[in-house]
C-alpha cells in the first residue's frame, strides 16, 4: 500500500472506531488547562490552527479549558466542531496528520506489513514519535509483522513505555479494539489478502 492509501485507512479507522473521540469531543487535557478537541484530540497550537480554519472558530482558539467552561462556550465549541465545516476541517487535518504518521513509522525497519502499519498508525495521535521509538526498541523482541503480536505489544507494554501506567487498562482496551477493527478490514482493493489470524 502507498503512503496515501495507508494514511486514508488510518484516518478512516480513527473516525469509525472513535478511539480518539468523535467530531464534537471536547475535554480538558491531562497535561494542562487547555482543551483537547475533535476526532483526534488536537491540543495546543494544533487545536488553535484547526479552529482558525473553521469559519467562526477563531473565537474559541487560544483559550483555556476553564475559560471555555466557565464562560458557557463549550456547547458552542462542540456545535462548531460537529458542523459540516467543522467535520470537513477535521478530516482534512486528520489526512495530513496520518501521512505524517506513516512517513514516521516507515523509519521502523521491520514495520512493513500493511495491517500492522495501519494498527500502529491508529496509535499515533497519542504521539507518533513515542510510537516510533516504542516499535523501534521492541521490533526484535516482538514480530511486528504479525497483527496479533502487535496487539500483545501494545496491550501489555505501551502504558509503561509511554510513562502512563495510570491509563494501562484503557490502553489495553484500546489495543484489543484496534486489533478487532484492523483484523476485520477489507483491504482487497489494495491487493492485501484477508487477515487469517496468523
Amino acid at each position: 500500500m502507498t503512503i496515501e492509501e495507508l494514511a486514508k485507512e488510518i484516518a478512516k479507522g480513527l473516525v469509525e472506531t472513535g478511539i480518539e473521540g468523535g467530531y464534537g469531543s471536547v475535554s480538558c487535557s491531562t497535561a494542562g488547562d487547555y482543551p483537547s478537541i475533535g476526532c483526534s484530540q488536537w491540543e495546543g497550537g494544533r487545536a488553535d490552527e484547526l479552529l482558525e480554519s473553521i469559519p467562526g472558530g477563531e473565537q474559541y482558539a487560544q483559550r483555556t479549558y476553564s475559560d471555555l467552561e466557565y464562560s458557557g462556550d463549550l456547547d458552542g465549541l462542540i456545535e462548531l466542531l460537529e458542523s459540516d465545516e467543522g467535520q470537513a476541517a477535521q478530516l482534512d487535518r486528520l489526512a495530513e496528520d496520518c501521512e505524517t504518521y506513516v512517513e514516521t513509522l516507515l523509519e521502523v525497519e521491520t514495520l512493513d506489513d500493511s495491517r500492522c502499519m495501519i494498527y500502529a498508525g491508529m496509535w499515533c495521535p497519542t504521539s507518533h514519535y513515542v510510537v516510533k521509538k516504542f516499535l523501534r526498541n521492541r521490533q526484535y523482541e516482538y514480530n511486528i509483522r504479525d497483527l496479533d503480536e502487535m496487539r500483545k505489544l501494545f496491550e501489555y507494554d505501551y502504558a509503561t513505555a509511554a510513562d502512563c501506567e495510570e491509563y494501562a487498562q484503557g490502553y489495553a482496551n484500546r489495543a484489543r479494539m484496534t486489533y478487532e477493527y484492523v483484523a476485520s478490514l477489507d483491504l482487497s482493493e489494495y491487493g492485501v489478502p484477508p487477515y487469517d489470524g496468523e
